[in-house]
């Protein structure tokens, strides 16, 4: 086998062992705190931010747009976009994940496209959509660049890139080893089911600011990349956890934005 053969084995067996981790978690995702959308506030918080990053189509004189939900698990982003009027194509390469997000598509009567694909070529046409959207997505990715530059290849001329993930903002040593106590006290050390080795694979764990993907979308050719941190869902969220969750928690959510050039 040639280099370019052991390193296509080498994508082939990361991205088997990332579904086969999210097939495991489908069922209990959405039941786990700041994951799911587990209360009233939650919820409000969310479509008010999504409203605010694609529009309420739901009015007359928004736009509908084409929407690309990439990794979308259990479906939060691709649900809350189809609610707000948006025509949503939704893809993620966990059979599972998509089976959990098509009940809630029933249940909630509120229609997408489900569709079983790889965020870092997503199956659909190259200039076909206006808006490509995530949610805790990015830091599992094996080749973010080949994601985004792919995601730019969908979007048409002037459309819109929205990455929402977290990071892990360095605290003071004190309040480092608090977490970790409440954290073991939590039985929450790891958030996922990844080996070691597959850890290693992923450029984007455990960032400590946003300013690493913001590179990765600039250098894929994205324009006007910019970034905020998500206080209001933050707190929100936040204020539902128990007091060693809180403690233990250090995450904080972020939202990245990029448009792809116009002719």
């Amino acid at each position: 086998m040639n280099d370019d053969g052991i390193r296509n084995e080498g994508r082939r067996r990361v991205k088997a062992a990332i579904t086969a981790a999210w097939d495991r978690g489908a069922a209990e995702y959405d039941r786990i705190p700041r994951h799911g959308i587990l209360h009233d506030d939650e919820r409000t918080a969310w479509r008010r931010l999504v409203a605010a990053i694609l529009g309420d189509a739901t009015h007359s004189e928004m736009p509908r747009r084409q929407v690309l939900d990439v990794g979308t698990g259990t479906g939060t982003l691709a649900l809350v976009a189809a609610e707000l009027g948006h025509d949503v194509i939704a893809v993620d390469l966990s059979e599972r994940m998509i089976l959990a997000a098509r009940r809630k598509s029933i249940e909630s009567g509120i229609a997408v496209d489900w569709r079983i694909g790889d965020a870092e070529d997503p199956p659909v046409p190259e200039g076909s959509v206006d808006a490509v959207v995530s949610r805790h997505l990015v830091w599992t990715l094996p080749d973010p660049l080949v994601a985004a530059q792919a995601w730019l290849a969908r979007l048409r001329p002037g459309g819109l890139v929205a990455v929402i993930d977290g990071s892990y903002p360095r605290r003071a040593l004190p309040l480092r080893m608090l977490a970790t106590a409440a954290a073991r006290l939590e039985g929450a050390e790891d958030e996922h089911e990844y080996p070691p080795e597959i850890d290693a694979r992923l450029p984007l764990l455990n960032q400590r600011s946003p300013e690493t993907l913001m590179a990765v979308l600039r250098q894929a050719g994205f324009e006007r990349v910019r970034a905020r941190n998500l206080g209001e869902i933050d707190r929100i969220e936040r204020a539902h956890l128990g007091l060693v969750q809180r403690t233990a928690d250090g995450w904080r959510r972020y939202l990245v934005v990029g448009r792809a050039p116009r002719p």
